[in-house]
């Protein structure tokens, strides 16, 4: 009976094309080949063992049509939807990647529309076939009954189902069967829609859609990646072969999917619960795919296979995610990111039981529960590396993320020492996120030091390649106290230019930050000679404005010039007699990319600024900058020098800060005038 031929004459009212039905019946066969019968029903199995596939087809369909509604929905996903996606996908209107198309008559799941118009992204195509459009079509469908979001659904899964196939070099460019997204289809967007419109598909149509889901699962269980890539793909075969049980080999592809997701979250969550890539993107992937594991797991009666220990797992991997936040209770943004939310961690673990007044804290915007409990509000996360010195848990705190951590298990950036600052939901000097993956000069630059607050060398920046990943805890300076925050660490690899081959390690670079609380922090830059030769030095800090302004009274110093609630003031405190040039940078092209904020998804590329200050010729140099950021309106401080004593007043206190020794109890203090 599981013979393709025999489902042929079932598929007249599908399509006319000899290829496509003989496609569509091999997907048949196999499906119904797995199907243990018992499972559906006496009925079925009698249609079975009589060869009759027409019989054996219809009951099958109705008992998935009728199954208890499928968990998938409200466990995996959001069910708000987006109208206008919706919509516009029904009409082939489609974006990816910030690159819009639309699609005349049918929709082309092989067509990369960044071939045409440049620069050339892979990812298009590949995103493309995530079918993300698919949830908000059904959801819509739910809301309003309309049968166009059913009818548009079904023409293009069937389109999918006849155009795509496996190809030779499946995880290459142009393939729909890239394995990433066959994890993504299976985990979330190809059960939601069948959960949202398995009741208006045809027999011939349902039955395929979930022959296409299992080919999948096939697939990935054959053909394992790693890193996140592998928790992906995972979860997309545990989803399946839970949701699918009555197939004779889902207890085994969810026996394997389970000891896959269970060693890699163990393996890719660090002992200070992020995420080995040091992304919050790609930290927010693997922490959902483990919570997705857990609530299927429970919601579906398999909670006996997972140890007890995973629970405080999903809990670790929050609470890393509670410590980054900014005062906008999002994620800074750190290799490749786009803006991240806090509340994509804290919402789920809510869930979990006990009493969570953290997570509370962050879903209600701080209305309810408590902030994280510590000795200062500050925070060093010791295998990633990120150290968050912080006013407070306010929304309008004073916020700086230094990163003193490896380069990260994938997704990495040339970007030790950066720093990224914000006043409440302002970001004053900005990391961006490196941009989208296309093959373009502005994704080159946002993966360099070019784009970052770190310094130059010779004109080169840092390009280390390891270690990628720490088992030990970093070796960093930490101080927190009520008085101040301070942080030391040094890159001492290689340097290279942004277009060069060669590498060199002309200098050593030692970041030391102060936060002088509340108010202000203090930035010292120490570069040393490796080769006893005098070198070219020169740091660089980015904002995201083009309007910026020097002050006279101030050497060197910058101010942006935002339109908002807050400014930065970047005021140098570099040796008076070095000759010290300072320069602020918007969309350079040549000779190379500098004064461009190249963001992701919610943000495009676009001009801003560096700002730089650089000196030449020198074996060892300091750079001392002090960033104050600036109500709009309000009196700027006032900074006076003697040798390596400085007395700063600002908003009403005084600090005394001694350049030599920024780590001591005694250099730092605010006494209000």
């Amino acid at each position: 009976m599981h013979n393709p031929k025999t489902y042929l004459p079932l598929l007249s009212t599908l399509t006319t094309d000899a290829d496509v039905a003989a496609k569509f019946a091999a997907h048949l066969a196999e499906l119904l080949e797995v199907i243990v019968p018992e499972a559906i029903s006496p009925a079925y199995a009698e249609a079975v063992a009589r060869g009759d596939a027409s019989s054996a087809m219809a009951t099958c369909a109705a008992y998935y049509r009728d199954k208890p509604a499928c968990t998938v929905a409200e466990l995996l996903a959001d069910g708000d939807h987006n109208a206008t996606v919706a919509d516009n996908a029904c009409r082939g209107i489609m974006r990816e990647v910030n690159v819009d198309w639309t699609f005349e008559g049918e929709i082309d799941y092989l067509f990369d529309p960044t071939a045409i118009h440049g620069p050339r992204n892979h990812e298009w195509l590949w995103q493309f076939n995530r079918h993300s459009y698919w949830p908000h079509m059904a959801r819509a469908y739910r809301a309003t009954g309309e049968a166009r979001y059913a009818e548009a659904f079904r023409a293009q899964l069937l389109r999918w189902i006849a155009q795509t196939d496996i190809p030779q070099s499946w995880n290459g460019p142009g393939s729909a069967w890239r394995t990433i997204e066959c994890g993504l289809r299976l985990l979330g967007s190809w059960p939601v829609a069948y959960d949202g419109f398995r009741d208006t598909l045809d027999d011939v149509t349902l039955l395929l859609m979930i022959a296409s889901m299992h080919r999948q699962a096939k697939h990935l269980v054959a053909h394992p990646t790693g890193g996140n890539w592998l928790m992906m793909e995972s979860n997309g075969v545990y989803t399946f072969s839970s949701l699918f049980p009555e197939l004779s080999d889902a207890a085994q592809h969810r026996a394997v999917a389970t000891q896959r997701l269970l060693r890699e979250t163990e393996k890719q969550i660090l002992p200070d619960g992020m995420h080995n890539e040091l992304s919050p993107d790609y930290q927010g992937v693997v922490y959902n795919c483990a919570f997705n594991f857990y609530s299927l797991a429970c919601a579906l009666g398999y909670q006996d296979e997972i140890p007890p220990d995973f629970v405080a797992l999903i809990h670790r991997t929050a609470h890393a995610a509670v410590l980054l936040s900014t005062p906008a209770l999002t994620q800074p943004r750190t290799n490749d990111t786009y803006t991240i939310h806090t509340r994509l961690f804290t919402k789920r673990s809510e869930r979990l039981p006990g009493d969570h007044p953290v997570y509370r804290f962050v879903n209600s915007c701080r209305a309810e529960g408590q902030p994280p409990q510590g000795p200062t509000a500050s925070a060093f996360l010791p295998y990633a590396g990120f150290v968050v010195m912080r006013s407070d848990w306010s929304a309008d705190a004073t916020y700086l993320c230094f990163d003193v951590g490896p380069l990260g298990a994938g997704h990495m950036h040339q970007d030790k020492l950066n720093i990224n600052l914000y006043q409440g939901d302002e970001e004053l000097i900005f990391d961006d996120g490196g941009g989208q993956y296309e093959q373009s000069a502005a994704r080159h630059y946002g993966l360099s030091a070019y784009d970052h607050n770190t310094v130059l060398v010779d004109g080169m920046g840092q390009h280390r390649g390891a270690p990628l990943v720490v088992s030990q805890p970093i070796d960093a300076a930490w101080v927190s106290n009520d008085t101040f925050d301070y942080a030391r660490a040094s890159y001492d690899d290689t340097f290279k230019a942004l277009h060069g081959t060669e590498l060199e390690k002309p200098a050593v670079h030692t970041r030391e930050v102060r936060f002088c609380k509340p108010d202000f922090y203090c930035v010292r830059d120490t570069l040393r000679t490796c080769d006893g030769a005098p070198h070219d030095y020169e740091v660089l800090f980015h904002l995201d404005t083009t309007h910026v302004r020097t002050l006279p009274a101030h050497p060197n110093a910058v101010i942006s010039d935002y339109g908002r609630a807050y400014d930065v003031l970047l005021l140098p405190l570099d040796d008076p007699d070095a000759a010290v040039t300072l320069s602020t940078v918007s969309a350079q092209t040549e000779p190379v990319l500098r004064g461009w904020y190249n963001g992701r998804n919610e943000r495009a590329l676009h001009a801003a600024t560096t700002v730089a200050r650089k000196v030449c010729g020198v074996k060892d140099f300091c750079f001392t900058t002090l960033l104050f950021p600036i109500r709009v309106g309000e009196p700027l401080p006032t900074v006076t020098r003697e040798e390596n004593l400085v007395r700063i007043v600002f908003r009403g206190c005084t600090h005394i800060l001694r350049l030599d020794a920024l780590n001591g109890t005694t250099t730092g203090g605010a006494a209000h005038d």
